[in-house]
């Protein structure tokens, strides 16, 4: 796969992106409070399960677009991890600031803040991966930070850190899937 073949299903992936996070935020449910499904679904309305359903599908996509390809392409992996880490900022500030102007939570501002993270995402990959000509130590460290976000998004599900802003369910205080109303652990 080209650069330019890369760049064109970035850009049409923006919405089918946000259609399968949108997706996402009712998979635990629908698989019976699977643990697996956990991982990559939202489990609880904390900020941490709506990035990480932002994240899978973006994680997605970059893999497919690696092996098909991207691999070969220097930047690759720095532009996947910018798009990555571009997420939960995008999110947190696009919300905040909406419920500045709001003081609450509106669902049409949700679902639109939600693609329009995904197009952010989307857009930084496309803009780093055309004109970024990175170093072998920035590709190092961006594999590294890469490999670390992915880590985080695997563990804090199941094992999430008790800080009350980004973590915590705001309809029942709890984290993680013990959060969930209807999960009850093994």
């Amino acid at each position: 796969m080209t650069l330019e073949t890369i760049v064109a299903t970035s850009w049409w992936m923006i919405i089918p992106l946000g259609v399968i996070g949108s997706v996402l935020h009712f998979t635990f449910d629908w698989s019976r409070h699977n643990r697996f499904a956990a991982v990559f679904s939202a489990v609880n309305e904390s900020y941490w399960e709506h990035i990480k359903i932002a994240i899978w599908p973006v994680v997605l996509l970059q893999i497919v677009l690696f092996a098909a390809g991207g691999y070969r392409i220097p930047s690759f992996i720095p532009s996947a991890t910018i798009a990555l880490y571009s997420l939960p900022i995008s999110m947190l500030g696009l919300v905040f600031l909406y419920k500045l102007v709001t003081k609450r939570n509106v669902l049409w501002l949700d679902i639109a803040s939600f693609f329009m993270i995904i197009a952010i995402a989307q857009t930084l990959f496309v803009l780093v991966l055309e004109q970024l000509d990175p170093s072998w130590a920035t590709i190092t460290l961006a594999g590294c930070f890469l490999v670390g976000i992915l880590l985080a998004f695997l563990r804090f599900t199941l094992r999430p850190p008790e800080e009350p802003d980004v973590f915590i369910d705001p309809l029942n205080k709890k984290y993680g899937i013990d959060a969930h109303p209807d999960y009850e652990a093994p």
